[in-house]
């Protein structure tokens, strides 16, 4: 499909990308090799209100739309993947409360959150619980006029910096996945433990890290939608979010695209531009193509979403193939490069290290192919 933004969507993504090379790019080998967490470039993101730009004004969001989301997406990543995955975990955690939150929880938690004056956790992945989310054990129960939750979850971003934590864990087991529930807990919540960080291959500056609940006690209000819709909410969030990661991994790509475009045509190899070699110009040409139509799938997989239709099939198309692609075309790219591509020297070895999460998290490559099976096969 041909994609024509409008000058709106033409005029945000110019925005980010202007943000994005400038404020970003000069500092996103520092937290790299620091596994530094950026808070201040949350308050940058604020500002542009890029931390709910697709959510209703009247919730403090900037009133646009999905596609404009995923190119501000794109753009962040082209230049620092770890601060974009901060910002695509801030949304999963927000994204349930804007679905399912009631007023008050939309006005204490999600307004704030789009206005960038608070930053959100999406907690929902456990030790034994990956792919297989209703089969955690982490659980809440009735206590007077509130809730007790316990047990573990881990890989959780955000998790340490994050102002509130959306929660999603088991309050009747008999039930399965519709005995799962969503809960908001606020950071220092009495019974809420964060581990310290892990340390992961790639987008070192977005932590991760291992969250326990040991009788963590949430107010009755704290419940998001009815009780055990839990598992309904996730997956539509998840659906959402998916629209992210392939956005990121549209911006790692064209990233290593463009720097191993213009090594090829300053390198000189045996008299002449290493572009001029039909080997490497094959391969550039393999790479754009990658690009091109990753990016097409993920925006429509965004318009989808702005349209209202359900999404599933298409997120997991869209997550999917970029996530992939931007696998092929930043080996190629490094390959491209040779040794000076393996090292530290050049941005390339960290998109490769970025970009291998994606096909991981949000849903494995396997995952995706699940969800578009059944799609497909009417199952």
């Amino acid at each position: 499909m041909a994609y024509e933004l409008s000058p709106l969507q033409q005029q945000v993504r110019d925005l980010a990308r202007d943000f994005a090379r400038r404020y970003l790019a000069p500092k996103a080998a520092e937290i790299d090799r620091q596994s530094r967490f950026p808070k201040e470039t949350i308050q940058e993101l604020g500002r542009l209100q890029f931390m709910g730009l697709a959510y209703p004004e009247e919730w403090g969001g900037a009133g646009l739309d999905s596609v404009s989301e995923a190119l501000v997406v794109e753009e962040v990543s082209y230049a620092c993947a770890a601060t974009a995955s901060i910002l695509t975990a801030h949304y999963l955690g927000i994204d349930g409360i804007f679905l399912h939150g009631s007023p008050a929880q939309k006005e204490g938690y999600l307004a704030p959150a789009c206005r960038g004056e608070k930053l959100a956790a999406f907690c929902l992945t456990e030790p034994d619980a990956g792919s297989d989310v209703a089969s955690g054990s982490a659980s809440a129960v009735r206590d007077g006029d509130g809730w007790v939750l316990n047990g573990t979850k881990h890989f959780i971003s955000n998790a340490a910096d994050a102002d509130f934590l959306v929660a999603y864990v088991m309050t009747d087991r008999s039930r399965g996945s519709r005995g799962m529930s969503a809960f908001i807990v606020d950071q220092g919540a009495p019974g809420l433990r964060i581990a310290p960080p892990d340390l992961k291959l790639g987008i070192r500056a977005a932590s991760t890290h291992r969250v326990v609940f040991d009788n963590c006690r949430v107010p009755g209000d704290h419940l998001v939608g009815a009780e055990g819709s839990g598992f309904k909410i996730a997956m539509q969030v998840l659906d959402r979010g998916r629209i992210g990661i392939a956005a990121m991994g549209v911006g790692i790509a064209q990233a290593a695209l463009d720097a191993a475009v213009g090594y090829a045509k300053s390198r000189q190899v045996f008299g002449a531009p290493l572009a001029d070699h039909q080997g490497i110009a094959w391969m550039i040409a393999e790479m754009a193509a990658d690009v091109e139509v990753a990016r097409l799938v993920a925006l429509n997989a965004a318009e989808a979403r702005d349209r209202g239709v359900r999404i599933s099939k298409e997120a997991a198309v869209a997550k999917l193939f970029t996530s992939e692609a931007a696998h092929r075309v930043v080996h190629k790219a490094l390959q491209i490069h040779g040794g000076l591509g393996y090292m530290q020297d050049l941005p390339l070895e960290r998109y490769y290290r970025d970009q291998r999460i994606l096909e991981i998290f949000e849903g494995t490559s396997q995952v995706q192919k699940m969800v578009i099976a059944r799609a497909v096969l009417g199952s």
